[in-house]
């Protein structure tokens, strides 16, 4: 009988160690976790439509206690939906996305895709075609619901419901914001890259199509004054010959633009040649990079004729100032002048002197007037010459 009784004993303790952890971890995580759910009342549910002409429109819908929900189509891009956080991200959290049908209606719950709600804040961004799906939904009714785990230790699960109420109301004007987007980038149009094949200055299809788009942008921003081109080479040939192939890239694209109709004094053209490189020169990648044309629309005026050759003169001078200092003669001595020298005149100023004063600014650097090769060579003392 007493054997009986403790192998019952040992046989409980032994499920009691089993199932205890279990239940433990099992009133551990409901003790510790739940949901937090932010819902929009009905009586409160509201879209506002805003947008900007020519350039933006937006969807969006305030979520009390949470934050913004918006959907947004900018020119020359696809909608995208943006769900901001007041509180930042303190970590990458995983995202699912659904769509829920109100209690009435008896459709089914689907899923719309799982994203990525980034660290920061930078809202949750949601790109085509899945943004245009969300839409879609929210204008038939449906309610998007974006589910994730709460970022803090992960227990507990935080769902947002975007509510469809009063959604119509505001989508005819958001429609009539969106015939006005145009089908180009507008910022990017504000700054164009333009590039060319080596040693080539013609014009890509798509570059002659942004270029086009230029006229089109101008007619809807009138502030815009000035056109600057600034064309460039990459580092392989001979100075001049990248300085004629980057004068010809500019003029390229000054002449497409004036055949469009742009207007001569709004342009101002700058050719760089193989210097000031952005990317570098020692990889095809780089290369390539460098064989452009940069076209950026300002909103001050361009330099008058005057300051254009001022600026030019003052380019030239610091070009040759940097070729001379890397010049191999930049360390040779000037052989003095002697008093008998037929360079001095009455006021004791060196003729010489006064003609480098007067001279045009040039590219290259004054040719000396001897080489010493005492200089040059480096003596041999073992040898000795007749």
């Amino acid at each position: 009988m007493k054997s009986r009784m403790k192998k019952l004993n040992l046989k409980i303790l032994s499920i009691i160690s089993i199932t205890l952890p279990v239940l433990l971890l099992m009133f551990s995580s409901t003790s510790y976790s739940a949901e937090r759910d932010y819902v929009v009342p009905m009586t409160k549910a509201e879209w506002i439509s805003a947008g900007k002409k020519n350039y933006e429109c937006s969807l969006s819908q305030t979520i009390p206690f949470y934050g913004e929900a918006k959907f947004l189509h900018k020119s020359g891009h696809d909608v995208v939906f943006n769900l901001t956080n007041k509180t930042p991200m303190v970590s990458d959290v995983n995202v699912i996305i659904q769509s829920e049908p109100p209690s009435w209606r008896n459709d089914k719950v689907f899923e719309i895709g799982q994203f990525v709600f980034k660290q920061g804040k930078s809202p949750l961004s949601i790109e085509a075609p899945f943004a245009s799906r969300m839409f879609q939904e929210v204008e038939n009714g449906m309610s998007p619901l974006v589910v994730y785990r709460d970022l803090a230790d992960g227990r507990d699960l935080i769902s947002v419901l975007l509510s469809p109420i009063n959604f119509r109301e505001s989508l005819d004007d958001y429609l009539e914001c969106e015939k006005t987007l145009m089908d180009f980038d507008i910022e990017e149009i504000k700054n164009l890259k333009l590039y060319f094949a080596t040693n080539k200055s013609i014009l890509a299809e798509r570059s002659k199509r942004d270029l086009k788009n230029i006229k089109r942008y101008l007619a809807m921003d009138p502030s815009i004054l000035q056109i600057k081109i600034d064309a460039h080479a990459d580092a392989r040939g001979r100075r001049r010959y990248n300085d004629k192939l980057s004068e010809s890239r500019s003029m390229t694209v000054k002449n497409f633009l004036l055949k469009d109709g742009v207007k001569a004094e709004m342009i101002y053209s700058v050719s760089h040649g193989k210097r000031n490189p952005t990317f570098t020169n020692k990889t095809a990648v780089g290369r390539a990079k460098n064989r452009r044309t940069d076209v950026q629309l300002l909103t001050i005026a361009p330099p008058t004729p005057e300051e254009q050759e001022a600026i030019e003169k003052a380019r030239k001078e610091e070009r040759r100032r940097k070729l001379f200092d890397n010049s191999i003669y930049k360390d040779v001595p000037k052989k003095p002048l002697s008093k008998q020298h037929p360079a001095i005149v009455d006021d004791k100023k060196p003729l010489e002197k006064k003609a480098a004063e007067s001279e045009p600014i040039d590219d290259e650097p004054p040719a000396p007037s001897f080489i010493n090769m005492d200089l040059l060579v480096k003596p041999n003392n073992s040898t000795t010459m007749d």
